[in-house]
């Protein structure tokens, strides 16, 4: 059977979109829509390509690739990271466990985010995890539990390096200089604070300072940003450690931010200009630690790097399923066509009007007719639920499968429930292999966290 590629997991077979081996048109009859699917194989290309491109640049020591399970939570994509060497970043107690069911080991998952409890601070020690710390009133508290549990915390700074000298604008808040959100944004401790935290850490018996953690997140894909990122982190590290009596972190997170491979993920504004290859950035990461280490007289050999490739990782590894249950046209008033789908804003995490469509698109079942017509694709709830306006598509009719591309991250997850709409199963596909991994919601589902007072059960 021909098959023409449009990236590495989707083809087009007999007018057909396929995941790997499988048709999609099939799969929505097998498991219904909506319908997250995943493609575990590019999953896995896309984590060794992480793993061998920071890898070829950092001889000194070890990398560890986190990916942080927010990106995509499901407990069987976890397996598959954990398969593959990954480590993983978490917040709360939540993706803790999560991070435990997908059998990641505990020296291997950075507890991470603002205002940890008591709870998930001890959850944390009793594993083994490192708790990544964001407030003096943390390193207390993992002093306090690690002496009452007998353990040892490993803890790391999360600290904010201010990159005073740059002047380049988020791609995430066009009109924000990135040294300016980066010190406003909650996450991490102030400076202010984390130089007297160093001497204290020290002082404490159930404590072991580790490492080093800092995350910018999506502001740009420029080079010259995340080497003074990285260059900026090294110079507050070197504060840090004068402190402590010459410490050098063992471990060093230099968090995500990186781009989807699509580069059109929903929640970045300025996007689309050319950047930089993935061994580019592992290059000016490794090129700006090692020389900056140099610059201060810290040794850099043996330590351990680690980044956290979220949506680099996940986005083009998943696409989302719907299908057409009505078209409807006006003729009388302002000509317009509208194409019904079964799925909704809600459960992939827009809202709004947008003149670019969100995610791409294409015609599953009509993948080699042209697409000569313009509709809009409208959602399910009672939202406006301009999900694309007009839309180029193949003649439409009730029954087509419409595929949104590169969902693989952040959107399962954030999918809600308005209008009292069950969420979307989620599909996992190898080869010619499709498993069902996270069931789709019922309508008890929704309601099972109300609870009826007896007053009220008459």
């Amino acid at each position: 059977m021909f098959a023409e590629k449009i990236n590495e997991p989707l083809s087009i077979r007999n007018g057909h979109l396929f995941v790997e081996d499988c048709d999609c048109v099939e799969l929505t009859r097998r498991f219904g829509t909506p319908l997250f699917v995943v493609s575990e194989n590019h999953l896995r290309a896309n984590f060794r390509h992480y793993q061998s491109a920071f890898k070829k640049h950092w001889p000194e020591g070890r990398v560890r690739i986190m990916p942080a399970i927010k990106a995509n939570p499901i407990i069987a994509v976890r397996r598959i990271l954990t398969e593959e060497g990954g480590g993983c970043d978490v917040f709360g107690p939540g993706e803790l466990e999560g991070a435990l069911r997908g059998g990641v080991a505990g020296e291997d998952i950075s507890v991470n985010g603002s205002i940890k409890n008591r709870e998930v601070i001890r959850r944390a020690i009793d594993v083994g995890a490192r708790v990544v710390l964001d407030s003096p009133r943390e390193l207390e508290l993992c002093e306090e539990e690690a002496a009452s549990l007998g353990k040892i915390a490993r803890v790391m700074f999360r600290i904010k390096p201010h990159m005073k000298e740059l002047e380049t604008e988020s791609d995430f808040a066009p009109g924000f200089k990135i040294c300016y959100l980066t010190q406003v944004i909650k996450y991490g401790i102030p400076t202010s604070e984390v130089l007297p935290m160093g001497p204290r850490a020290m002082e404490l018996p159930h404590v072991e300072p580790v490492g080093i953690h800092i995350h910018m997140g999506r502001h740009s894909k420029k080079l010259e940003v995340w080497e003074s990122w990285v260059r900026n982190c090294v110079y507050l590290t070197k504060e840090i450690s004068d402190l402590m009596g010459g410490w050098v972190p063992q471990e060093m997170d230099f968090g995500g931010g990186f781009p989807s491979a699509s580069d059109h993920d929903p929640d970045v504004v300025v996007k689309g200009y050319p950047g930089p290859s993935l061994d580019e950035y592992a290059q000016t990461i490794t090129s700006a630690l090692r020389d900056t280490m140099k610059e201060c007289g810290l040794d850099a050999s043996g330590i351990l790097i680690e980044v956290e490739p979220g949506r680099g990782l996940h986005c083009d590894t998943g696409i989302h399923l719907t299908s057409v249950h009505n078209v409807k046209e006006e003729t009388a008033t302002l000509p317009r066509k509208w194409a019904e789908v079964d799925t909704s804003e809600v459960f992939l995490g827009v809202q709004g009007v947008s003149e670019e469509p969100y995610f791409n698109y294409v015609v599953a079942n009509k993948m080699d007719q042209e697409s000569t017509h313009k509709l809009d694709i409208v959602g399910l709830t009672c939202n406006a639920e301009m999900l694309v306006i007009d839309a180029s598509l193949p003649e439409t009719e009730r029954g087509d499968v419409i595929a949104l591309l590169d969902t693989g991250s952040y959107i399962e997850p954030m999918a809600a429930n308005f209008n009292a709409l069950p969420r979307p199963g989620t599909v996992l596909v190898s080869g010619a292999q499709a498993d069902l991994i996270k069931r789709p919601e019922t309508v008890d589902d929704v309601f099972a966290r109300d609870i009826i007072p007896a007053r009220l059960a008459g």
